[in-house]
């Protein structure tokens, strides 16, 4: 019920839930930067409008096993500058949704995500204005992240060069 209350008020799965049509896309609170591999500057990287939801992975499953990337055919690889997604590349994966409808047909595997970006490094930079908060959720965790008129917020998912203790048994 909550899940389907927020959705309402982004306009995920019916859009006329939304009064005010230019909120309804990433394009006005969320600027997409990335690091590619070995490169060290940040690279704007644009956002389709169709896209109402981002997703970033380090592995191939997502939602209960799914593959949302999927397997690319290589000449399509080649065009948009991708590698074959490996869990062990150091590489994200970003792709989008379009909406509720888009997101439910790509996890039965009927079509594939919207493909964004292969990256070492990922920047969101989110900024205020009408919305006041975002959405947003890491391993299955949720949670609104307050936004700011007057300054943007930024998230960073980057590969850290040292190992986790936890998984070293320390």
């Amino acid at each position: 019920i909550i899940y389907s209350g927020y959705s309402c008020k982004q306009g995920w799965f019916f859009t006329p839930c939304m009064a005010d049509p230019g909120l309804r896309g990433l394009k006005n609170i969320l600027r997409l930067h990335v690091k590619r591999q070995n490169n060290s500057e940040w690279e704007l990287v644009p956002i389709p409008s169709s896209v109402r939801s981002i997703v970033a992975l380090n592995l191939h499953s997502y939602a209960s096993g799914r593959n949302p990337w999927g397997k690319l055919k290589p000449d399509y690889m080649q065009k948009k500058g991708f590698v074959e997604a490996h869990a062990d590349d150091g590489l994200l994966e970003v792709f989008g949704f379009k909406h509720g409808w888009h997101a439910s047909f790509v996890m039965v595997e009927l079509i594939s995500a919207k493909h964004i970006a292969q990256a070492a490094a990922i920047r969101f930079e989110l900024r205020g204005g009408a919305w006041k908060k975002a959405y947003m959720q890491m391993d299955g965790e949720p949670w609104k992240q307050p936004l700011k008129n007057e300054y943007s917020t930024f998230v960073d998912i980057e590969r850290v060069p040292f190992r986790s203790v936890m998984i070293n048994g320390g």
